[in-house]
């Protein structure tokens, strides 16, 4: 499984009928500029509703490759996108290192090609 997967996963997306697998949005990004700038035509209201799951996917990888997130660990790449206000971040990032066989110091821009 990719870090993409991973994440996706951790949100969600894969089980039928979730907020995330009926927005089409892996990541479970929030509705803004930068989502509709990737192709969100919603939100629910506040997460992005995409047209179909690649363009979905597309926008995560997007964000993650993006200044914000560029040359962060796995651990504080997670820590950013699931803050610990609104997450069980630490099993978070447990699950996401064990799916995707990495590490949490590892850098992220390596997990995304």
């Amino acid at each position: 499984m990719t870090f993409l997967e991973a994440v996706a996963r951790e949100e969600g997306f894969y089980v039928e009928g979730s907020r995330p697998n009926r927005n089409k949005n892996p990541g479970d990004i929030e509705f803004g500029r930068f989502a509709t700038a990737h192709g969100a035509t919603q939100g629910d209201p506040r997460f992005a509703v995409f047209p179909d799951a690649a363009t979905g996917w597309a926008a995560m990888k997007a964000l993650f490759q993006g200044p914000a997130y560029k040359g962060l660990t796995v651990a504080e790449a997670l820590n950013k996108w699931a803050p610990p206000v609104e997450n069980q971040t630490n099993a978070y990032i447990a699950n996401v290192c064990k799916w995707a066989a990495c590490q949490p110091t590892d850098v992220i821009d390596s997990l995304l090609s």
